[in-house]
């Protein structure tokens, strides 16, 4: 395994086994690494676990190597990409410390009176890719559109996924790279018993060793885990469930034994929300910076991000770009 590779495979936080599901950062990350290579393969960036999750490792597996294969004949032809990305949030000070506002944030999540997901739950998220193609002329066209996805499933495993949408944002399409019409459907899965991907299928529990636990067993997360595997595996847990306030909280007592977590401020969200941001940059040797946006009113989690933050050798993606955006809403 060569350094590119072995870094590439770095950017998965969630070390899940061969059988699971592949998560969603996964496909972000490597994604967003992939877009600077000159080729013309498609990349799902935010298809998260289709019906079959054995064959989406095995499919990553096979653009791993590819990747690796052509980098190291490539690095010096490649051309630049540009950087039409959504922008970095902007964080304002905010009172307190860290543990200040983690323990603000606990007691929010605590008292806040949510109800518990029933029997069949739905979770509704904005995501942010960028589609990146290469024309003849070998310059690089890069748009950034945002896709809904609703995903609702029962406890006997069955369900739907809906991916919708939305209209370009930053960048421009071009004729060799159209983006889809707003509001259409470009997926629409149906999951019969025992058939949806969840990640996660039991109920999270609201204490926070069950909950580290709860985790830990899923991932195969454990003390030398960094922070940013740490957020990774929080934000997969609330692409699956519309986690409740005790549940939430569980989660921040996490973070609150976490080494080299940073309080950036207050930001306002992809849709406009005030919000506590939460960051750190331990993944992958320190190339990516990972953010939790957290409403301090409700202690819930309102929003996720992705940063690369330079330092891979074989890619010429520009360093402080927006790699992935997640922004969960509340369901209809």
């Amino acid at each position: 395994m060569d350094d590119f590779e072995r870094r590439i495979r770095a950017s998965n936080p969630s070390p899940v086994g061969r059988r699971a599901p592949l998560t969603v950062r996964a496909e972000d990350d490597l994604a967003a690494l992939l877009s600077t290579n000159p080729s013309t393969v498609a990349f799902p960036v935010h298809s998260r676990r289709r019906a079959d999750a054995r064959a989406w490792i095995t499919a990553i597996v096979a653009v791993l190597v590819l990747a690796s294969v052509f980098f190291a004949g490539n690095v010096l032809t490649r051309p630049v990409a540009s950087a039409a990305t959504p922008p970095l949030l902007t964080g304002s000070p905010v009172d307190g410390t860290l543990e200040d506002v983690l323990e603000r944030l606990s007691v929010a999540a605590q008292n806040n009176q949510n109800e518990t997901p029933s029997r069949q739950r739905s979770i509704v998220y904005e995501t942010w890719s960028a589609n990146i193609t290469v024309g003849e002329d070998k310059t690089v066209d890069v748009f950034v559109q945002p896709q809904e996805i609703e995903r609702t499933w029962s406890d006997d495993l069955s369900g739907r996924i809906v991916t919708r949408a939305g209209a370009v944002k930053w960048g421009e399409q071009t004729e060799s790279a159209p983006a889809a019409e707003p509001g259409a459907v470009l997926d629409d899965g149906t999951f019969g018993p025992g058939e949806y991907p969840a990640l996660f299928p039991e109920t999270p529990p609201a204490s926070a060793d069950e909950m580290r636990a709860y985790l830990s067993s899923v991932l195969g997360l454990s003390s030398v885990s960094t922070a940013g595997e740490w957020f990774k595996a929080i934000q997969d847990l609330r692409v699956d469930w519309p986690l409740t306030g005790g549940q939430t909280s569980a989660l921040i007592q996490i973070i609150k034994t976490l080494p080299d977590v940073v309080l950036a401020g207050t930001v306002t969200d992809r849709l406009g929300r005030e919000g506590i941001a939460l960051e750190t940059e331990t993944r992958a040797d320190g190339n990516f910076k990972d953010i939790l946006v957290f409403d301090l009113a409700t202690g819930l989690l309102l929003s996720a991000e992705d940063v690369y933050l330079g330092g891979l050798e074989d890619t010429n993606l520009p360093a402080m770009t927006v790699l992935s955006y997640t922004a969960w809403k509340e369901s209809e």
